[in-house]
């Protein structure tokens, strides 16, 4: 787990229900806030698990990603109320959605998510549903050392000396706005969290930092290079953010042959300081070997149970 930070800033908080004040001044801008008790789960935190895994195992709809499921809204509605501020920006005329855009995660006490950022141009609602988490996050204008055209950090011991930061713990019932592209590493401490996402992408133009700009130019240069791209990656340029090109275009705009160009240097100036990422990438794959065994053995736990019923 990466140590405490002294200089780390209080991250702002706010009433679920004052929308007017999100959209003003954290939505817009794109800062993050939290969101202190705004929902609960009835039940203790493996009764929760349970229910929504008997759920999920019989929907077709669902879709199992690497450590989470990209659930329909429906999934979660018995399990916890949706906040006012997700429902107003959970919104088709000012946000590219998914049709499956609740996202849901079962981690384990100990499980620590690598630094890295999100794909998509997403902004998450993550909120604490049981359990509890540790969470440390990086602001975009001051990033951390990527892996080349990768949202995964190199290292995981950064120095984090001159980056705007954040640290906090999210309480059962609390929920976190994470806005696009900031650097996140959480470790979970209850013995065992479910967490409910909500995610989207604004159909707004990102706020300008150096992360947005990398990330526009690599979506640019896949775009320009589709046609010798393997199926995995045409998959995501047709499936962005739930919408494909529309999404696309609004990122990729305004960059110019020269941006992308220079991108493809500065990414590949970078290659060679893999090798010293090796002991992250080692580690990385175990925390996601971990994870997908835990997600996969309840899932199969509530199939078998709903076969013998």
């Amino acid at each position: 787990m990466t140590m405490s930070i002294p200089a780390a800033r209080e991250i702002p908080s706010l009433d679920a229900t004052d929308v007017e004040a999100f959209f003003r001044d954290h939505y817009a801008t794109e800062q993050p806030v939290i969101f202190r008790g705004v929902t609960h789960a009835d039940g203790g935190a493996e009764e929760v698990c349970r229910s929504l895994c008997d759920k999920i195992a019989v929907d077709t709809s669902v879709t199992e990603r690497l450590l989470w499921y990209d659930v329909r809204q429906e999934i979660i509605d018995d399990a916890c109320t949706t906040p006012p501020v997700v429902t107003e920006s959970m919104n088709p005329d000012t946000a590219f959605l998914r049709d499956n855009c609740v996202r849901v995660w079962f981690n384990s006490g100990g499980h620590t998510t690598p630094w890295h950022y999100d794909g998509h141009s997403l902004h998450v609602f993550n909120l604490q549903l049981k359990g509890k988490k540790h969470w440390t996050i990086v602001a975009p204008e001051t990033p951390l050392p990527n892996m080349p055209f990768s949202k995964t950090c190199l290292f995981e011991d950064n120095s984090l000396k001159g980056k705007r930061v954040y640290e906090f713990d999210l309480n059962e019932g609390d929920m976190v706005f994470l806005p696009r592209y900031w650097f996140h590493h959480v470790h979970s401490i209850g013995e065992l969290n479910v967490n409910v996402n909500w995610v989207l992408m604004p159909k707004q133009q990102p706020a300008a930092t150096k992360i947005a700009a990398r990330e526009s130019e690599i979506l640019w240069l896949l775009q320009k290079t589709r046609g010798v791209m393997p199926s995995g990656v045409k998959w995501m340029l047709d499936n962005f953010a739930g919408a494909g090109e529309p999404a696309l275009n609004t990122l990729t705009q305004e960059v110019s042959l020269g941006r992308g160009l220079s991108r493809v240097a500065k990414e590949v100036v970078r290659s060679p300081m893999v090798i010293l990422a090796i002991p992250t990438l080692i580690r990385k794959a175990r925390t996601v070997m971990k994870g997908k065994k835990i997600l996969s053995g309840l899932l199969q736990t509530s199939q078998a149970a709903q076969k013998a019923a």
